[in-house]
């Protein structure tokens, strides 16, 4: 290897990293990008049907804790995912691993999709809500956008959920329930059975698909760049070994 060879690799690194991290800059910005009325698949522009259940009370176990579950309904939706919290974050001070209920999802569906003014609403989730801002003369149905607070006893559907990106389009299929953990004493986190409350709807989901997801491109984009500064790093940390042990520090003598 030629004395020059080094810094001409440093200086292609240098060059790959500067596009890696423009890279992440702007696939960070478009991922999760809402798709326009005109891309929304037509079972989205339908109400959740919710209808009557006969089943039992169940309990299952997760994480060594029994969680004991009273279904109040069937339910299925069919929506568009604008928003969604994070559980593992650490601005969530409400959930930790053993947590039952996985990622909240907030939804919109029905006629809020025919027209392009929820492009124009701010979405935002808390650890347990769905925040929703638009501005004056934005047509906006409050009634048809919900969160959901997810919990299931199967961890392939778990997966699926985790899975689950804003901008997905989704159908989701399961209970309306009340539960609680066995540590929470007398307490239980109840279902909203209205859409036009300020309550939330708690889902023991049994299945989940995603119909159409969203701005896959960028999410692919954004993986990729963050692989690519992952690699530059890499190859700068091995130059810097190289140059180092090629130019030894000498000791003197007094």
């Amino acid at each position: 290897m030629t004395n020059d060879t080094l810094p001409r690799l440093r200086g292609l690194l240098s060059r790959l990293l500067l596009g890696a991290l423009l890279l992440i800059a702007v696939a960070g910005w478009r991922k999760g990008h809402l798709d326009a009325p005109d891309r929304i698949l037509p079972e989205l522009r339908q109400e959740p049907l919710q209808e009557a259940t006969e089943r039992a009370p169940f309990s299952f176990q997760y994480k060594g804790k029994q969680c004991s579950v009273k279904p109040v309904a069937t339910y299925e939706l069919w929506g568009l995912v604008v928003s969604h919290n994070n559980i593992k974050s650490v601005a969530d001070i409400y959930h930790d691993s053993s947590s039952v209920d996985t990622k909240d999802i907030c939804t919109v569906w029905g006629a809020n999709l025919t027209r392009p003014d929820y492009l124009r609403a701010d979405f935002k989730s808390g650890p347990f809500t769905c925040y929703v801002s638009f501005p004056a003369g934005v047509d906006f149905n409050l009634a048809q956008v919900g969160n959901n607070h997810l919990l299931t006893d199967s961890p392939a559907v778990r997966a699926a959920v985790d899975s689950v990106r804003l901008g997905d389009q989704v159908h989701l299929r399961g209970l309306l329930v009340d539960y609680q953990m066995e540590d929470w004493e007398d307490f239980w986190r109840k279902t909203s059975v209205r859409r036009d409350d300020s309550d939330c709807e708690v889902i023991f989901v049994q299945q989940i698909d995603v119909l159409r997801p969203g701005t896959p491109g960028w999410y692919r984009a954004w993986q990729l760049g963050w692989w690519l500064a992952g690699l530059c790093a890499a190859g700068w940390i091995a130059i810097y070994w190289i140059e180092a042990g090629r130019n030894p520090v000498g000791l003197g003598r007094l």
